[in-house]
């Protein structure tokens, strides 16, 4: 081999150049076929997540943005509109007054709410009716508290105004929860996490707009009655009333109609005769064996005429209980929504707690 070296150099060297031409492309080939591999392998993961995210609904595309962005917008615009709306509800004035001040307006709505009552025929708990306020007909408010029992008076106003206006036969009650500010209640101690360390409210717990001042009324009347009064609370113009519970019961729930109770009477030349069809097997053909003969047109049925009930038996009171007739009695639990003064949440804003 050496000596074909020397005798062949000229080929030697060429062979040996060949070899290292070779080699180094093999090298430079496996080095590019590595990148290529990874920018196939991240090609194709890009093109999976181009594909899912083309797969959502809506897909992220230049016009679906467009698109969310509006809706954004007109909800931005909805919720807006709700707000100026509902804050039309706060009161042009939420300004404490004396203790007998309040007492005094009590006793001029209260006179009022009976003349109105009075006026429709409805009946009312005579000398115990207070509005609800009956806790105070001995002693006086806390001056802290004439601001909010002065508005929750002007909205029991209101309510009575709706109930009288519609004429139930009967008011049988009122209850009037003590509102907080009534209340000789000692501020709620901080949170205290592990080793007694104060735990901070989280910015998500934020203090509604508005205060809930509850009451309870249950009233006789009859469903359409009832229906009003929902209807005239629930759209008043004035004071924002939130219906929390409803309750309603039959007068006479322990006499409801029973199957027995209606008796139809049937004419006499239909049940003069023993036989429920009479004549019956006489009328079918020699030959109907399956009962197909002397069908024209089977998919046609004749609806049976219901039997008419004369006036005043006893079916047409049984089905008057059951078509409504009847008196409910209704229990209403409502929450009268006092939306916070503009001036108190400009202050919130200034001096965020």
């Amino acid at each position: 081999m050496g000596s074909w070296i020397k005798n062949n150099t000229f080929e030697a060297f060429l062979l040996l150049l060949v070899i290292g031409v070779a080699g180094l492309s093999y090298w430079h080939g496996g080095k590019k076929g590595q990148v290529y591999d990874e920018a196939k392998e991240s090609y194709e993961g890009l093109d999976a997540a181009v594909r899912q995210l083309h797969a959502k609904r809506p897909s992220p595309t230049t016009d679906n943005a467009d698109d969310f962005e509006k809706q954004v917008d007109e909800y931005e615009q909805t919720v807006s509109d709700l707000q100026a709306k509902m804050l039309t509800y706060r009161p042009d004035k939420f300004e404490a007054i004396s203790p007998p001040k309040f007492i005094e307006n009590l006793n001029a709505v209260r006179v009022e709410v009976t003349n109105a009552f009075d006026a429709q025929g409805v009946e009312y708990p005579g000398d115990q009716f207070y509005l609800g306020f009956k806790n105070y007909t001995g002693g006086l408010p806390k001056e802290g508290a004439t601001a909010h029992l002065n508005y929750q008076l002007s909205a029991m106003k209101a309510l009575f105004d709706v109930v009288s206006a519609a004429k139930p036969s009967a008011l049988l009650n009122v209850h009037r929860g003590l509102l907080a500010v009534e209340k000789d209640k000692a501020p709620e101690p901080a949170a205290r996490g592990r080793g007694g360390r104060r735990v901070a409210r989280g910015t998500s717990q934020k203090e509604p707009p508005f205060e809930s001042l509850p009451v309870e009324i249950s009233f006789t009347s009859s469903e359409p009655v009832m229906r009003k009064i929902m209807s005239d609370l629930t759209s008043h113009p004035d004071y924002y009333f939130v219906v929390r519970s409803l309750r309603i019961q039959n007068e006479k729930r322990d006499q409801s109609p029973a199957k027995d109770d209606v008796e139809f009477d049937v004419p006499e030349e239909e049940g003069a005769e023993d036989d429920p069809f009479p004549g019956f097997e006489d009328e079918l053909p020699a030959d109907d064996a399956d009962g197909s003969v002397g069908l024209e047109d089977p998919g046609v049925v004749e609806e049976p005429v219901a039997p008419a009930l004369a006036e005043g038996d006893k079916g047409s009171r049984v089905l008057g209980q059951i078509l409504g007739a009847e008196q409910i009695n209704v229990h209403l639990e409502l929450d009268i929504l006092l939306f916070k003064a503009a001036e108190a949440d400009a202050g919130e804003k200034k001096n965020p707690s």
